[in-house]
């Protein structure tokens, strides 16, 4: 029984809420908002943004990790630039960089360590 009184009280609220939203149309109809042109306008910017295959939120996901990978390009030119650099100063110092990394030294001489 009190369900029952529930749900006509909710029917009641439901049938109010149509009833004024009708009025809204129709009012829109009248004022001549609501027609065939702004109706289809709406239907497909609906569907282009939640529906469609390419939707907003795909998109905005997609230019996202463009943007992170256009970054990250950048900082991997920035590394090889340096790394080249390190090459080229190798190829010019080969002994400076045998002593330096490796310790490697001649029969002759002492070698010592600072830390």
């Amino acid at each position: 029984m009190i369900i029952d009184i529930f749900r006509l009280y909710y029917k009641g609220l439901l049938m109010k809420r149509l009833i004024h939203l009708r009025q809204m149309i129709s009012g829109w109809v009248i004022a001549g908002w609501l027609n065939k042109y702004s109706v289809s306008l709406g239907l497909f910017v609906v569907w282009m943004l939640f529906f469609d295959k390419h939707n907003f939120f795909t998109q905005w996901n997609l230019r996202r990790s463009v943007n992170q990978l256009e970054n990250s390009i950048e900082d991997y030119q920035q590394q090889l630039t340096e790394t080249e650099a390190a090459h080229q100063d190798l190829m010019k110092n080969k002994e400076k960089f045998a002593r330096e990394k490796y310790l490697m030294h001649r029969p002759d001489e002492d070698l010592f360590i600072f830390q």
